[in-house]
C-alpha cells in the first residue's frame, strides 16, 4: 500500500483528448519533471492512491502534457480521472524538488509539533497531512487528545526549526475553533 509520506503532488490531470484515454496535464514545469523517468503516478481514486503506469507522454507547451495511462483505453475512462492531482513516488523525484522546509518533503513534517506565533502556544502535533486538495491541512492532534485541521500554507509560517521539530505558524483566529 502506499502511504501519503511516500507520495509528493507533481501537478493535475484535465480532460481527455481524443478517443483512445490520452489526457491532457500539467506539471510543476519548475521542477522539470519527464513523465517517462517516472515508474508511474500516482491518482487518489476514492481517497486510495492508486498507481497508474505511464503508457505514454509527450509534450505538449512549457508545462503541459499529454499523458496515456496503462488500461485507460478511452475517452470516457479517461473522464472518470479528469480533474484528479498527479503525484509521484518520492523515491522516483530528484532530491531538489522538495518542498521549501529546509530540503524536506511537507510529508516529513508528521510528528513535528505546531506552535502558534502569536505567543508560542503549542497548538498540538502534527499527525497526517491532507494535500489531496488545493489547500493542504494539516491534521493537528491537540495537547487535549482531540484532533483539529489547520490550513498551510508558506504565507502563514513564521519558523521553523528541523532539530527541534517544531513548525511555527500564524494560526489564523478562531479556526482551531471550528474543528472543537
Amino acid at each position: 500500500m502506499i502511504a501519503s509520506t511516500d507520495i509528493i503532488a507533481i501537478g493535475d490531470l484535465h480532460k481527455p483528448h481524443g478517443v483512445k484515454g490520452e489526457m491532457s496535464a500539467t506539471l510543476d514545469a519548475a521542477d522539470g519533471i519527464e513523465p517517462a523517468e517516472l515508474r508511474c503516478v500516482v491518482l487518489m481514486v476514492d481517497g486510495i492512491p492508486v498507481p497508474f503506469f505511464i503508457e505514454s507522454a509527450r509534450r505538449r507547451g512549457t508545462a503541459a502534457w499529454l499523458i496515456k495511462l496503462q488500461g485507460v483505453d478511452d475517452d470516457g475512462e479517461a473522464a472518470t480521472l479528469a480533474n484528479h492531482e498527479i503525484y509521484a513516488l518520492r523515491d522516483d523525484l530528484p532530491p531538489e524538488l522538495t518542498d521549501d522546509t529546509d530540503g524536506m518533503y511537507l510529508s516529513d513534517l508528521v510528528g513535528f509539533a505546531v506552535l502558534d506565533a502569536d505567543g508560542d502556544q503549542a497548538v498540538g502535533t502534527i499527525d497526517d497531512i491532507d494535500d489531496s486538495t488545493a489547500n493542504t491541512l494539516l491534521i493537528i492532534r491537540r495537547p487535549d487528545g482531540s484532533r483539529a485541521l489547520l490550513p498551510y500554507s508558506d504565507e502563514l509560517l513564521r519558523g521553523f526549526d528541523p532539530e527541534a521539530r517544531t513548525l511555527t505558524l500564524a494560526v489564523p483566529a478562531g479556526v482551531l475553533d471550528i474543528n472543537s
